[in-house]
């Protein structure tokens, strides 16, 4: 029984290429040792002193740098290759955060970390695009689930330790952060391969022509990073909208609580990423992101009501079952829709839209909460999740018609 059971969780697993591994071990000492970026706002305004209005105008200027970080890595990955590339971006992103450790507290650090942001927010699309090229079709669902499962193991242990260098020891935050980018960089040196794809499907053969005229070719990819957008629009409000509900409904004790959702979230992501990957692994993409979508609104949709404790945690279980399922996904479907030539721009493309998605969230989420209150704001989101489940749904129609011979041109 237990070996079915491990069979069962783990299974789809054992099959995936050696590289994809090594690129789990990356993941988890890249987001274990990322001390310094999720601990900014504080940094910026107890160490800083500076108000809110200023942490966020850096914390925005950040969040931009990393966007044309990304949008830049597709594209470079591409012509120069990605392990190059990935290098690069973790020299960079290390160099400047050890230089911030030799420093005083003063305004060059937010200044050396909006550089900084571009090198790591470059990583993201190269690590993606790797995978799709060391694995098979039939071995990307897995594969991004590991390295899902990785990024997310990573940062349910790096911040205990960030926490106790802040108070107590600063620089290590910096130096911490730049020590971990070295372990990474001598796991992808000595142990990942540069190219080796294996065999494609005609979907997925190199294409003419610009990165932008390729996309815009693929009407379903289109329709696909509009629709990840706006399930980042709506998840971004786990981080924003449920801090503002648990601090309405339980006062002094809502900080508290919105912790313990969030490590609920993690626990729950750990423990189901590999079944509920093995369980759905004869699902289309479309119908997998729809039914993640599905318990987004179900999830949200319950926070539009006056919660308690209980009513929270239930709340929080369904909505990261959804994100399991999301997240799990994207990165595969994407790929068995992308040319060979085009795979770390088509990367770059969808994580730029999806990190609109989250920029956009607070300020409009902030402006419907600021006129109907945190509860509508909620409905709102869980509206928005169920239109997204109405997006899958015509992917996965159009799927399903174009696996038919003589079914082709854009989607109904």
């Amino acid at each position: 029984m237990i070996r079915a059971a491990f069979r069962l969780l783990v299974g789809g697993y054992r099959e995936l290429p050696r590289p994809v591994w090594i690129l789990f071990l990356i993941q988890v000492v890249l987001r274990g040792g990322d001390f310094v970026f999720p601990f900014l706002t504080l940094f910026l305004t107890r160490k800083l002193g500076l108000d809110g209005a200023a942490a966020g105008f850096w914390i925005t200027a950040n969040v931009a740098s990393g966007l044309l970080g990304t949008l830049a890595a597709g594209k470079v990955s591409d012509h120069l290759g990605r392990k190059r590339v990935f290098a690069a971006c973790m020299v960079g992103t290390g160099l400047l955060t050890a230089v911030c450790g030799f420093l005083p507290p003063s305004m060059l650090i937010p200044r050396i970390l909006v550089l900084a942001a571009f090198f790591q927010g470059s990583m993201k699309p190269v690590i993606l695009a790797t995978i799709m090229d060391v694995c098979a079709q039939d071995q990307r669902k897995e594969a991004f689930s590991l390295s899902y499962l990785g990024a997310n193991l990573g940062v349910a242990i790096g911040p205990m330790f960030a926490g106790f260098l802040f108070e107590h020891h600063l620089a290590w935050v910096f130096f911490g952060d730049s020590l971990a980018l070295s372990m990474a960089l001598c796991l992808l040196l000595w142990l990942i391969p540069e190219g080796g794809a294996p065999a494609l499907p005609e979907a997925e053969e190199e294409a003419e022509g610009s990165a932008l005229r390729a996309f815009l070719a693929r009407p379903v990819l289109v329709v696909f990073c509009v629709i990840s957008l706006l399930v980042s629009f709506a998840y971004g409000q786990t981080g924003f909208g449920l801090t503002l509900y648990t601090s309405e409904r339980f006062g002094a004790q809502g900080a508290a609580l919105f912790g313990f959702l969030m490590s609920l979230n993690a626990v729950v992501v750990l423990g189901t990423t590999a079944l509920l990957t093995r369980l759905t692994r004869r699902l289309s993409g479309p119908a997998t992101m729809g039914l993640g979508t599905t318990l987004f609104a179900a999830g949200f949709g319950m926070l539009a009501f006056r919660l308690g404790r209980t009513g929270l945690v239930l709340s929080t279980l369904v909505w990261t079952l959804g994100e399991v399922l999301f997240a799990t996904n994207t990165g595969a479907y994407l790929g068995d829709h992308t040319p060979r030539n085009f795979r770390g721009r088509f990367q770059s493309i969808r994580e730029m839209m999806s990190s609109s998605g989250r920029l956009l969230s607070p300020l409009v989420f902030g402006a419907v909460i600021t006129r109907a209150g945190v509860r509508a704001s909620w409905l709102a989101t869980a509206l928005v999740a169920l239109a997204c489940t109405g997006g899958f749904a015509l992917l996965h129609r159009w799927e399903g018609r174009t696996a038919q011979p003589g079914l082709e041109g854009d989607l109904p």
